[in-house]
Parts: C-alpha cells; sequence; structure tokens
C-alpha cells in the first residue's frame, strides 16, 4: 500500500453513521490519528446531533420541513405560482369548488443545484491537544454555528448561491396585528388555512416566544397539541412570525453527508465543517407560504 492510500486509511472512520459516537468525538479520534490533516466524513446532517437537544428539544427551521434523500447534485422539482385568472394556463381549481386560491395556482417544473452551507469556530491550541477538550467544543460550538447559518440560509438566503430564503420568497401573504401578538398569530393561521393549508409550523423571534412562556405557556401548549412546531431563532428579526403548512408545503432533499475538517483542506481552504444544499424553489404562501419547494442537500 503506498503512502498516499494509507494516509486515507488512517482517517476511516470506526462509526460513520454515529451510532456511538457524536461528531465531535469522531472528528476527535481522526484528529488524534491524522493531525492538521484530520477530515471526517460522516453519514448524518450533523445540525440534527446537537448534543444539548436530547435533555431540551429545540426545533430549528428544517425540524419544520419533511425530508428526503437524494444522491444527485441537481434536482428536479414542481412548483406552483399564482396566476391573474383562474382560467390562465395550466391553472388547476379544486374539484368543483369555485372562488378558492387554488384554482389560481399554476404548476411549473425546474431544477435546483447544490449549496454547501459552511460554518468555522476558532480552536486553541490547548484544545486540539486534548482529545476529550476538542470532541467537546466540535459538539457544543462548531455545531451550533453550523445551525445558526443554516437557520440564516434556510429563511434569508438571498439565492446567489443557490437557495433563496423563506423569508425571501416571492407572493408571501402578511396579516395585519389583531389585538396582541397571540391572536395575530392564531389570525394568521386560521387565514393560511383557506389558502388550501393547516399550519404546523412556525418560525419566531426568542424576544417573542419567551414572552408567550412568561404568561403562563397556555398557547404553545395549545400549539403543540395541534401539532403545530414552533422554530425560534434569531435569524428572523423580532416582532415578526413565519406560519405555515411547513410539511406539506416544503421538501428538504439531502444527501445526509458532513464534512468536518481542519482549516486550508478543501479547495477554498477555509471553514472546518460544512453541508451541502440546493437553493430553494418558490411556490404562493399560505399566509407565510404556501405549496413551494425549499431544497437542502447536506455533505
Amino acid at each position: 500500500m503506498d503512502e498516499d492510500a494509507l494516509a486515507d486509511d488512517m482517517v476511516l472512520l470506526d462509526d460513520p453513521e454515529l451510532t456511538r459516537r457524536s461528531p465531535g468525538e469522531e472528528f476527535a479520534l481522526a484528529h488524534a490519528r491524522s493531525g492538521a490533516e484530520a477530515r471526517v466524513e460522516l453519514r448524518a446532517a450533523i445540525t440534527d446531533l446537537f448534543p444539548p437537544s436530547r435533555r431540551r428539544p429545540r426545533y430549528t427551521v428544517r425540524h419544520l420541513l419533511r425530508k428526503a434523500v437524494t444522491a444527485s447534485d441537481v434536482v428536479s422539482f414542481a412548483r406552483e405560482t399564482a396566476t391573474t385568472s383562474p382560467d390562465g394556463p395550466g391553472a388547476i381549481g379544486v374539484a368543483g369548488v369555485a372562488g378558492t386560491p387554488e384554482a389560481r395556482f399554476q404548476a411549473e417544473s425546474d431544477t435546483a443545484k447544490v449549496q454547501v452551507i459552511r460554518a468555522a469556530a476558532p480552536v486553541p491550541a490547548e484544545i486540539l491537544a486534548d482529545p476529550a477538550a476538542l470532541a467537546a467544543y466540535v459538539d457544543f460550538r462548531l455545531l451550533v454555528r453550523l445551525g445558526t447559518v443554516e437557520n440564516e440560509v434556510l429563511l434569508n438566503g438571498d439565492g446567489g448561491e443557490g437557495i433563496l430564503g423563506i423569508a425571501r420568497t416571492p407572493g408571501l401573504r402578511y396579516q395585519e396585528p389583531v389585538g396582541g401578538p397571540a391572536e395575530t398569530l392564531l389570525a394568521a393561521a386560521s387565514s393560511s388555512e383557506w389558502h388550501g393549508g393547516s399550519v404546523d409550523g412556525i418560525v419566531m423571534h426568542p424576544d417573542d416566544w419567551w414572552p408567550l412562556v412568561g404568561r403562563g405557556g397556555r398557547l404553545l401548549r395549545q400549539l403543540a397539541d395541534a401539532g403545530v412546531r414552533v422554530a425560534r431563532t434569531r435569524r428572523i428579526p423580532a416582532g415578526s412570525a413565519i406560519i405555515g403548512d411547513f410539511w406539506a408545503a416544503a421538501t428538504l432533499f439531502e444527501m445526509r453527508r458532513s464534512t468536518i475538517r481542519r482549516p486550508g483542506r478543501g479547495p477554498r481552504g477555509r471553514g472546518v465543517a460544512r453541508r451541502r444544499d440546493p437553493r430553494d424553489p418558490r411556490r404562493p404562501p399560505a399566509r407565510a407560504f404556501r405549496r413551494r419547494q425549499l431544497r437542502e442537500v447536506a455533505e
């Protein structure tokens, strides 16, 4: 076996599907073997594997979306756009029901290319020298940063590298304030059902989520009982929320591959963790969005 082959063999994972060890533990093992050349390929979307989520579940944007697996760098999808007339080309109404918004939807096909989502965290030399500390640093610092970047891209991506975020989707509908925040959220949820959806997810800022807890948490419990997941993130402006039928309207296509490496590795020479995601195609939303396709592939 030549030296290059041996070097590659030295970083093969003992637990590539992470059934026994965390992402940080896998990287610490590879780093102990290969030092600065350490690089691990994981068969998982590592933003799902943040250790504290096991004891205090917290939904992120990705947790609101239906998942599918793809092996292709380009995916084909159908999207719906609103026509100006129920009789427009490709418009399909609800069987025999006149006046429904769906009667103005037009189906189209498109493709999406993958996008890499990257995050990095500076690691002190003392941490690099301690496998246990390095594993914890990756699990409790790097994964948090990657999750933050992922939320930002899924919500606010400008489409330049692939994903056009949910908050930038053309055709978003807006709910005017009705009483307090709780009443406005419920009014928006009710309105979305007029467009054929059934709200199952809300994205809101922590500044708006915690006051609901402070009022006894009754609304949050009622939403949970109704099957509505609430993802709180700083990547949406305080005072606003996105409400929609996420599971039916958006599909997250993933390769379920993630890479963790030291800086200086790879074609761009930067970054520690990365995931690959295709751009998100647009569809008319249901109050927040409706019948919209979102594509993400992880590497």
